[in-house]
């Protein structure tokens, strides 16, 4: 047991990570919804080449195309990047310079994983939003209400 939820805690980016992404995720979601949206995200990045910023985040992190992208979606996004092998390091550079309204970074890698995965009956992404969801309602670090 303790073998598979290692393996799990390794798919996952670390707590401070998880942290760092949870306040971006909270500066852009002002109105405390618990997902953002476009408008949200225009605003966020507001004249900071705010709609191609804005287009590239939802087509890598908005995974069922709904317009909104929740908490556990923008969570198993960051999972993803350090399952196609990007560093904790790369991952928290990229979320400083988020956090600072720079512009959004396209990961290629992520782009061919969602690509091939969106083919399968039944997705890896959903089993990690999956994830994320359980991870989160044990977590002391979010609460929306």
């Amino acid at each position: 047991m303790g073998i598979c939820s290692n393996r799990q805690e390794q798919k996952q980016i670390s707590e401070n990570l998880r942290l760092k992404a949870i306040m971006i995720f909270q500066k852009i979601d002002v109105q405390n919804k618990g997902y953002i949206d476009k408008e949200r995200t225009l605003q966020f990045w507001k004249s900071n080449f705010a709609k191609i910023n804005t287009d590239a985040l939802f087509s890598q992190v908005d995974y069922n195309k709904s317009g909104n992208i929740t908490i556990q979606e923008w969570l198993a996004f960051w999972d993803i990047v350090k399952q196609q092998g990007y560093s904790e390091q790369e991952i928290s550079d990229e979320l400083d310079e988020l956090q600072q309204g720079k512009a959004w970074v396209q990961y290629y890698k992520v782009d061919a994983f969602i690509r091939s995965d969106t083919q399968r009956h039944k997705t890896q992404i959903d089993q990690i939003v999956q994830m994320e969801k359980k991870t989160l309602l044990k977590s002391k670090s979010f609460n929306y209400n």
